[in-house]
């Protein structure tokens, strides 16, 4: 088949977020058996990762994204969703001057200014179904502070609603997710295309540092910055009172001043900032951390955690998305005196900790492995071939009558 892939961001061998991961080995995936142009946006100074893909894709085409700006600021936004659009309107002009078999979009946001092509099915990936969050920010909030939770909702629901809409399959990233799809958005055909877990971490060498724990990810992000507050204030010092031996790594670039401050006075927390290469800090980590408290979509981290075999302590949303055995795959807490506890227990226990890895490790490897991505990628694409298949036959049959 003659494939067109677009995609907000541009995926490249090491990009360093969970979403250009996943474009990438998406990418790797159907370029084995089909031939595959690329519609990305692209940042500054990615240009450098282009040579690669070509080797590897048939064509790529290109629209600029916006240089840095103050982030959440007007001017930002604007121009963030003005090249949302212009993506849009690139893909239409791709689609008519080639001649593709079925185009592959990513992201809820890319689907929002779509424009269905009338003769070629197109497949939407939702990295996280965006109105599922903000629902449940409105349904927490209180005061007047509810009345913006509820508009906030009520326009991501009617966009990601509007973006579905135009799809002739979605695919959701976990089974949670789809069942929230189909709950809000009924007659969406929506299927689940599991991420493939652990990409590049499955069977690295365990050299583990007794007492790190570990956190990773995007140390600018709200939900990130909730995450390291509430283990900070709320079980870390507990943590060092029992295990004054303990280590908390925070891996990641772009936390606030003001935290960095704060959490560089005690020298038991060692921040590294933004790592090029993350494999080192899995490998060395005792227990990984993830208090997630906010619901999304499939928490990436923690997969690649559990593939590297390091035992993870998280919280039920933490979970929903991967829906690892609690107690046996991963450890669930619901409050911070039971995280607490969780985390203890895997620090004191050797035994334990190497027996909860191994087998985060291998459920990661069973649940989520690249078998069943690309078996998925093929059982769909190959539905939506037969049923063009179909409606030319039929478009046939009734020229001839």
């Amino acid at each position: 088949m003659n494939v067109l892939v677009v995609s907000p961001f541009l995926p490249y061998p090491g990009v360093p977020h969970a979403g250009g991961k996943l474009v990438y080995f998406l990418l790797q995936t159907l370029a084995g058996k089909h031939s595959v142009t690329l519609l990305s946006r692209y940042f500054p100074g990615e240009e450098r990762h282009l040579g690669e893909l070509r080797k590897m894709l048939t064509g790529i085409e290109l629209v600029s994204a916006p240089g840095p700006l103050t982030a959440g600021s007007l001017p930002s936004m604007w121009r963030t969703v003005r090249s949302y659009y212009r993506l849009a309107r690139k893909a239409r002009e791709v689609l008519n001057r080639g001649t593709f078999d079925l185009c592959q979009v990513e992201f809820t946001e890319t689907g929002v200014f779509w424009l269905p092509p009338h003769d070629v099915p197109a497949v939407l990936t939702c990295h996280d179904i965006t109105a599922k969050p903000a629902f449940r920010r409105y349904a927490a909030s209180s005061g007047l502070s509810r009345v913006l939770y509820w508009l906030t909702w009520k326009g991501k629901h009617a966009a990601e609603k509007k973006a579905l809409s135009k799809f002739d399959r979605v695919l959701a990233l976990s089974d949670e997710d789809r069942e929230w799809a189909e709950r809000l958005y009924p007659g969406v055909s929506i299927g689940v295309l599991r991420y493939p877990g652990g990409l590049g971490f499955t069977g690295l060498p365990r050299e583990e540092v007794p007492g790190r724990l570990l956190f990773l990810g995007a140390l600018n992000r709200p939900q990130n910055i909730e995450s390291v507050r509430y283990f900070r204030e709320r079980v870390w010092p507990a943590v060092r009172a029992e295990s004054p031996e303990a280590e908390f790594r925070l891996a990641g670039g772009g936390l606030p001043g003001e935290l960095e401050r704060e959490m560089s006075k005690d020298p038991r927390i060692v921040l590294t900032g933004y790592l090029e290469n993350v494999e080192e800090v899995y490998k060395s980590a005792a227990v990984f951390v993830a208090p997630i408290l906010t619901g999304g979509g499939i928490i990436v981290k923690i997969l690649d955690a559990m593939a590297a075999g390091v035992p993870v302590v998280t919280t039920p949303f933490g979970n929903e998305g991967i829906r690892a055995k609690e107690g046996e795959e991963i450890l669930v807490s619901d409050d911070p005196d039971h995280f607490l506890r969780n985390v203890l227990g895997l620090l004191r226990d050797q035994k334990y900790r190497t027996a909860m890895g191994d087998a985060g490790r291998r459920f990661v490897e069973n649940k989520f492995s690249g078998e069943r991505f690309s078996d998925t990628l093929g059982q769909t694409y190959g539905e939506l071939d037969s049923r063009m298949r179909g409606k030319e036959r039929y478009s046939d049959s009734t020229s001839r009558t």
